[in-house]
């Protein structure tokens, strides 16, 4: 098992594809061409209406992290509005695709949580938990080359495995795990926010 701590210094800030918005991608797959990666795992800020990148041959899944309030209008289907309370919503990256922000605070953005995978070589899961109390037992991909994904957006997060390797996790850093098969999740004082992330080869 293979275990990797990562913090503010090892993520990277960049313009949105279509130059309106930022991004903070935390982990990648890169390749030449086809956007320029495999998968990616990120977050953006939105503070204003408009328009999502186009990304052909993607899977996308998009959670709210706070500050309000996300309605999407999505080519084909039925407006939904994200909060921090709905499931992960997912999505084609080639559907047109915009949004429309209600902040909790004025001039405050929204922080998204965004996972994208090439549909034709990778697939992924995103689940979003509220850990306050009771311990949560986050069963890890065993397929080669899977990819387990943690972000911890508020609070600290203490993750067990089953050989009784214990790491801490501080709010806004990650942990990556490849290999492993289960691994209990508890919030080291008050309640902890984690994204929990799953990428396997098809």
């Amino acid at each position: 098992m293979k275990l990797q701590v990562l913090g503010p210094a090892d993520f990277l800030k960049m313009p949105w594809k279509n130059g309106q918005g930022v991004t903070t991608e935390l982990a990648v797959a890169r390749r030449t061409g086809d956007d320029g990666f495999d998968w990616r795992i990120s977050t953006a800020t939105i503070v204003a209406p408009g328009p999502f990148s186009v990304f052909a041959g993607i899977d996308r899944s998009l959670a709210i992290v706070r500050g309000g309030t996300l309605t999407l209008n999505v080519e084909g289907r039925p407006d939904v509005t994200l909060t921090t309370r709905t499931p992960p919503y997912a999505f084609d990256g080639e559907l047109n695709v915009s949004s429309t922000p209600v902040l909790e605070t004025a001039g405050v953005p929204i922080d998204d949580f965004n996972v994208m995978t090439r549909r034709a070589e990778w697939r992924h899961t995103l689940a979003q938990h509220c850990l306050d109390g009771e311990a949560v037992t986050w069963r890890l991909p065993v397929d080669a080359n899977a990819i387990a994904f943690l972000y911890c957006a508020h609070g600290q997060v203490q993750v067990t495995f089953a050989d009784a390797q214990a790491v801490s996790v501080p709010e806004g850093h990650a942990l990556r795990i490849e290999g492993g098969d289960t691994c209990e999740l508890r919030a080291d004082a008050d309640p902890a926010e984690v994204f929990l992330t799953t990428l396997s080869r098809r």
